[in-house]
């Protein structure tokens, strides 16, 4: 009996020693599942009451499928946009700079991959992959200052082509995208263009000259009729503009190629210069009813050819007085002003005109561009006088700015560097 007893005492005792082994790890489980769900909960930011509660491994799951989600929509969208940039007709270029100073290749569409020395692009250096300096010192350059860039240059094509490319460099953050734009059909038919005039204003210059002394050989006679000398004079008039305008035509050759340009650079008063310039127009001005006043300092003396410079003061006035006649309504004003600020001497020419729509601005020095507005058509002229002003300036260190708004006027800006050692 006592072995009975004991033996039931024995099986007790073992069945507690289970329970509370079995109880033991049961919580020890517990408690790491609780550290795991707190840890998890804290990591992704989601606030619960009850940490052991399952409904935290639901928010996980819902968490996990919202992140997969967005992460196949936005993986969706950046398809469709790389998509999108590759099927463009202008070349995209996205590159990055390191501390090395090392420009990275991150993304280029079809039109960027033609120019690429290689297909094995991304994550090179700009350098390694392109064969063009100026694409490369643009971009450097646009790092460095920070500021957008924009020129022209020409690219060699796999089919052994070069194409003439409109290049601009956009700041977006740490990046920047390189846009490429296919001038090369615009360039020739300029080319063409230029070529024809070129030649039209060779062989039209010696007709135009035996017109010309014929003209005024028959102006000179006492006894001309008075109702056939004024149709003749006005006829000399249109064969001097016609004159001017093939001159203009030849000089753009010249300019273009600095041909002689700096052999006739001297050191001269400039503020003379600027004042006949001034005398002339102030007969135009009072023909055409326009005000028109000047701010001139004395002796500014400038190191240059003196006609090429006479030349930018005339086409700039020519251009302010034509299209401030245009002005319907309101003041009518032209304000020429010559003045020194620290080392440079700056020409400002000022109008009340019909101005220049800002859409129009950076294209206003194009070759042969004319602003395409129902009044400035109005104007006779090829579109070559800004453009000659800018080459001028251009083989004389100098720079040019616009400021316009359309009805409210315009203003240009020269700026020549100041010489002080004078010659005389």
């Amino acid at each position: 009996m006592v072995n009975i007893y004991a033996i039931i005492i024995l099986l007790l005792i073992i069945t507690n020693i289970l329970f509370i082994y079995a109880y033991s790890k049961k919580r020890k489980e517990g408690n790491a599942h609780r550290r795991f769900k707190n840890e998890i909960a804290k990591n992704i930011n989601i606030n619960i009451k009850n940490p052991v509660d399952d409904f935290l491994l639901h928010q996980l799951n819902s968490y996990i499928k919202n992140l997969e989600e967005k992460y196949k929509s936005e993986k969706y969208k950046r398809r469709n946009i790389f998509s999108i940039l590759d099927n463009l007709s202008e070349g995209i270029i996205l590159v990055s700079f390191n501390q090395n100073e090392i420009i990275r290749v991150d993304f280029a569409n079809s039109f960027a991959k033609n120019i690429f020395t290689t297909e094995n692009f991304v994550g090179r250096s700009l350098t390694e992959v392109i064969d063009n300096h100026n694409l490369i010192e643009l971009t450097l350059k646009s790092f460095k200052t920070n500021k957008e860039m924009e020129e022209e240059t020409s690219f060699y094509y796999p089919e052994k082509k070069y194409f003439r490319c409109q290049v601009k460099s956009i700041n977006v953050e740490n990046y920047r995208v390189i846009i490429l734009l296919d001038i090369t059909k615009e360039k020739n038919l300029e080319d063409l263009r230029r070529e024809f005039l070129t030649i039209m204003s060779h062989e039209m210059r010696t007709p135009l000259s035996v017109i010309s002394g014929y003209l005024e050989t028959i102006l000179h006679e006492p006894n001309l009729n008075e109702e056939i000398y004024q149709p003749l004079k006005k006829i000399e008039e249109e064969i001097s503009r016609l004159t001017r305008m093939f001159n203009d035509l030849l000089d753009i050759e010249r300019l273009e190629k600095n041909i002689g340009e700096e052999k006739r650079f001297v050191y001269f008063n400039f503020s003379n210069t600027v004042k006949r310039a001034f005398d002339f127009f102030k007969i135009v001005a009072n023909k055409m009813s326009l005000e028109f006043e000047e701010q001139i300092e004395d002796d500014l003396y400038v190191f240059g050819n003196e006609d090429r410079l006479l030349q930018v003061v005339y086409n700039i006035l020519d251009n302010s007085f034509k299209f401030t006649a245009l002005k319907e309504k309101g003041e009518k004003k032209v304000w020429l002003r010559l003045y020194k600020k620290d080392k440079t001497i700056i020409l400002e020419i000022e109008d009340t005109g019909i101005g220049i729509p800002s859409k129009e601005l950076k294209r206003i020095f194009h070759l042969f561009y004319r602003v395409d507005k129902s009044r400035s058509r109005q104007v006779p002229g090829l579109g070559i006088g800004l453009y000659i002003v800018k080459k001028v300036l251009e083989n004389h260190n100098a720079r040019i700015y616009l400021d316009s708004e359309e009805n409210n006027g315009t203003l240009f800006q020269v700026i020549l560097p100041v010489k002080t050692n004078i010659e005389t």
